[in-house]
C-alpha cells in the first residue's frame, strides 16, 4: 500500500504507516550479493541479511515524474513506531516495476543525502528537512523505490512512484514544464500590480520577489530563480523553510540573479486549502503540488527543478554554473 504524499503531511506526519515490506520478502533463499540481486525481493533479503531492519515508511515529495530527462526526487522517512526521521543518510535502488517479485536486477545503489533547512518552520515533527538525489527514469510507468538507512536506526523501505497514479509520464506528458524546455514568460503579481491576488505574499514578513514579474525578468536576460510557493497554506509544510533558504541564495546572488515568487492561491479570505482558488500562475503552469522552485538560464530555458523542497545549499550548486 502507498499513502499520498498530501495525506502523509496532512496526518501531522503520524500514523500514515503502511508500506511494509512484506510484498518484498517473499524470494527464494538463494545466495545473493548484498548490493545487488536479480529481484527486489532478493535485494531486500540480502540488505536484512546484512543488518537493516524493516519498518521503514518512505513518502514522496513530489509528484510530477518525466522520463527521460533529469528528475529531482526529494522523499521523507518515518520510523518503526511512526516518529518522522530526521538526519539519516540513505542509499537507494530503483526498479521499473511495480511487481516487487519480478526478475529485474534493480539499479543501485545511489545516495540520497540528508538535507537540512537552515530555517524550518518550528521543531519536529515539523519538515526539518528532506533526502534527495537526482535520476533520469529510462520508461515511463511505475517503477518501486527502495530505501535503505546508512545511518541509526538502520532500516529498510520502499515505496512506488506512481506520480498521482500516474507512474513516471512518457517525456512531452508532464503536468509542468520540464528540464530543456521554455519558462512561461507568466505575468507574476507585483507589490505594484497584484494581479487579484491577495496577498502576494503569505510569508511574514513579505518577501521581497515581487519587485518585477516573472516575464520582465526572463527578459533582463539574468538567470532567474522562480518559486511557486504558499508559506501560510502549505500542506506539506514545506513552502516556508524553502522560500527562506531562497531567500539566504538571494542574498548571496543579488544583482547577478533574478529572484521572482508567486502564491499558490489567489486570496486568503477562505480558511482551509479546500476551499481555496489556485492562482492565475499556478494554473499557468499547471502545478499540481507545492513548493515548485524553477531555475531559468539566460536563454529562458528551464536548467533544473525541485519539486517538493529544497534547501539553499542545492539551489546555489545548481545556480552556480548558471551564474558563470
Amino acid at each position: 500500500m502507498t499513502v499520498s504524499r498530501r495525506r502523509f503531511l496532512r496526518l501531522g506526519l503520524a500514523g500514515a504507516g503502511g508500506l511494509a515490506l512484506a510484498g518484498l520478502t517473499g524470494a527464494c533463499g538463494r545466495k545473493t550479493s548484498p548490493l545487488t540481486a536479480p529481484s527486489l525481493g532478493e535485494l531486500v533479503i540480502a540488505r536484512r541479511a546484512a543488518g537493516a531492519g524493516n519498518g521503514l515508511d518512505v513518502f514522496l515529495a513530489g509528484e510530477d515524474y518525466v522520463a527521460s530527462t533529469d528528475n529531482y526526487v526529494g522523499f521523507f522517512l518515518q520510523g518503526r513506531k511512526g516518529e518522522r526521521l530526521f538526519g539519516a543518510q540513505t542509499q537507494v535502488w530503483l526498479s521499473p516495476t511495480a511487481n516487487t517479485t519480478t526478475k529485474l536486477k534493480p539499479l543501485g545503489p545511489f545516495p540520497a543525502p540528508w538535507f537540512a533547512y537552515a530555517k524550518p518552520d518550528g521543531g519536529p515533527p515539523l519538515p526539518q528537512g528532506l533526502n534527495a538525489f537526482h535520476f533520469t527514469f529510462d520508461r515511463p510507468g511505475f517503477w518501486t523505490l527502495v530505501v535503505e538507512t546508512t545511518t541509526a536506526p538502520r532500516l529498510i523501505g520502499f515505496t512506488i512512484v506512481q506520480g498521482a497514479g500516474q507512474g513516471i509520464k512518457p517525456r512531452g506528458h508532464g503536468d509542468t514544464r520540464v528540464v530543456g524546455d521554455p519558462a512561461i514568460p507568466s505575468e507574476t503579481p507585483t507589490v505594484d500590480n497584484p494581479r487579484g491576488v491577495s496577498p502576494i505574499c503569505t510569508r511574514s514578513p513579505n518577501c521581497d520577489m515581487h519587485q518585477v514579474t516573472l516575464k520582465q525578468a526572463l527578459a533582463e536576460g539574468k538567470p532567474v530563480a522562480f518559486i511557486v510557493a504558499t508559506p501560510k497554506f502549505c500542506p506539506s509544510r514545506n513552502c516556508g523553510p524553502s522560500l527562506n533558504e531562497l531567500i539566504a541564495v538571494e542574498n548571496d546572488l543579488r544583482g547577478k540573479v533574478s529572484f521572482v515568487h508567486a502564491e499558490v492561491f489567489l486570496n486568503d479570505q477562505t480558511q482551509t486549502v479546500e476551499q481555496q482558488i489556485p492562482s492565475p500562475t499556478f494554473k499557468e503552469w499547471n502545478l499540481q503540488s507545492e513548493p515548485w522552485l524553477f531555475l531559468i538560464d539566460r536563454k529562458g530555458v528551464i536548467a533544473q527543478r525541485f519539486e517538493g523542497g529544497f534547501t539553499a545549499g542545492q539551489v546555489r550548486a545548481a545556480l552556480d554554473p548558471l551564474v558563470g
